[in-house]
């Protein structure tokens, strides 16, 4: 059964490697996320968790739901696109960063709403070891 899973996933991040292309003269982006089904999402976006070295600087398109996170230890608020995948039972999501800082809550979309982000992938490494995919220099807008 894990054998068939494995396959499965492969085949998956196979067809999600097809959808990230090099950008054309008409596109403003690497990797359009906003434009997969929620199956492809599921592959691509755990790619980019897993190995995310491949996508470092990558400018990326994603279309989901605002969510934030204040981390009273850091004392940081973080944001992210939540994304469903096909079933809507795996969701991911990517912190971003705008590139223009707004005000919180005053400038940002409710909790919940739908928002496109693009931006340019990196990782931040955080003080115990991990760390966590972001999107930088970012724009967002509402749906």
């Amino acid at each position: 059964m894990f054998k068939l899973f494995k396959v499965v996933l492969a085949v998956l991040l196979a067809f999600a490697a097809l959808f990230a292309k090099e950008p054309s003269g008409k596109e403003k982006y690497d990797i359009d996320i906003s434009r997969m089904s929620g199956t492809m999402v599921y592959g691509q976006v755990y790619q980019m968790v897993m190995y995310p070295s491949k996508y470092l600087g990558k400018h990326i398109k994603m279309k989901g739901i605002f969510l934030s996170y204040y981390d009273e230890e850091l004392e940081r608020r973080f944001y992210g696109c939540v994304i469903a995948d096909a079933l809507a039972c795996c969701s991911q999501g990517l912190a971003f960063e705008l590139a223009k800082p707004r005000k919180y809550p005053e400038q940002y979309p409710a909790e919940g709403d739908a928002i496109i982000v693009e931006g340019d992938f990196d990782y931040e490494k955080d003080e115990g070891g991990g760390g966590f995919p972001i999107i930088r220099n970012a724009d967002m807008q509402t749906k």
